[in-house]
């Protein structure tokens, strides 16, 4: 999945409305949400924040450098959201803010009982297949790269949030709702391309299907036979659980796959047949899109890191 799916800066502060050159804050309000804008003109190293609420983090210019307690510092990039729990410490560098080039992101604040409240009415109104997952926050899958769906979103949320609107507050709780889905949809997507994570049992038997069957020519039909449902029920369950479709697994799986292979420095012919694509040439143009660089590229940029 490529990091092309942005969400759009925002208006900056005018230079008398500045009162640090480090995260610079301004903030818009409603009943169950907070929006602030933070702007930052000079490199810093390790400045610490930290939010009351649960909070999602937007990055719309500039690149961060985040450290948070039990995980390695990472880089953090426009096209890119976080989603933390409430008192979640952490320290940022930047690396590259200046005057004339300064970093904005943004971070929605959300009220714990706002939270709660449409947490249940999801779990209620939409129970998930067969009651084995719930709708909820995976918080190990706090770091997510923007889909197209979370993008639109989070820029139509927050054109919302800044605007004179009178209905405003109520057209904001229904975006959220939307969020709020394709956020735990997404969480719950990375869950299941994790090797040890817990899943729908009839899932977890397709993806190991999947992944001793890549060089097959795999169909929707194999998949439904294999899952013993029926297409459309399967259809359904990987549409509500992962707002994605079957055979949309099966090309995430070959590229997982593709990665490895090419990071290990196989030949890229080799990797495209060897991960069930039959054309080189459309092999490397689905790995651009998805992964906005070339397969040779892409193994290049592996060898580098590590020497």
């Amino acid at each position: 999945m490529g990091k092309n799916n942005l969400v759009f800066e925002l208006p900056y502060s005018k230079e008398r409305e500045l009162n640090t050159l480090v995260e610079n804050r301004r903030a818009y309000t409603l009943n169950n949400f907070e929006l602030n804008v933070y702007e930052t003109y000079q490199a810093s190293q390790l400045v610490p924040l930290k939010f009351n609420d649960m909070v999602i983090i937007s990055m719309l210019k500039g690149k961060k450098v985040m450290h948070l307690e039990d995980v390695p510092a990472f880089e953090y990039l426009p096209g890119e959201t976080l989603v933390l729990p409430a008192h979640r410490a952490m320290k940022i560098d930047f690396p590259e803010a200046q005057m004339k080039q300064p970093t904005q992101c943004t971070a929605l604040l959300i009220a714990a009982d706002k939270i709660q409240e449409s947490i249940e009415f999801l779990n209620k109104a939409y129970p998930k297949a067969n009651n084995h997952l719930s709708w909820n926050f995976s918080w190990n899958k706090f770091h997510l790269v923007n889909t197209q769906e979370l993008a639109t979103l989070t820029n139509k949320l927050f054109s919302n949030m800044i605007s004179d609107d009178p209905l405003k507050d109520v057209l904001a709780d229904l975006l959220f709702k939307e969020l709020l889905v394709r956020i735990i949809q997404q969480q719950q997507l990375g869950e299941l391309m994790d090797a040890d994570a817990p899943i729908n049992d009839a899932i977890a038997q397709l993806k190991t299907y999947i992944r001793e069957n890549l060089t097959e020519k795999l169909t929707i039909d194999d998949l439904s036979l294999k899952a013993n449902m029926s297409k459309a029920s399967l259809f359904r369950l990987f549409k509500d659980e992962f707002g994605i479709s079957p055979m949309e697994l099966v090309i995430q799986e070959r590229l997982r796959k593709a990665k490895e292979m090419l990071s290990a420095n196989m030949a890229i012919k080799e990797v495209c047949y060897a991960c069930g694509f039959s054309d080189v040439n459309y092999f490397i143009r689905l790995f651009k899109s998805r992964e906005q660089i070339t397969p040779g590229n892409y193994q290049r940029k592996i060898d580098f890191t590590v020497s």
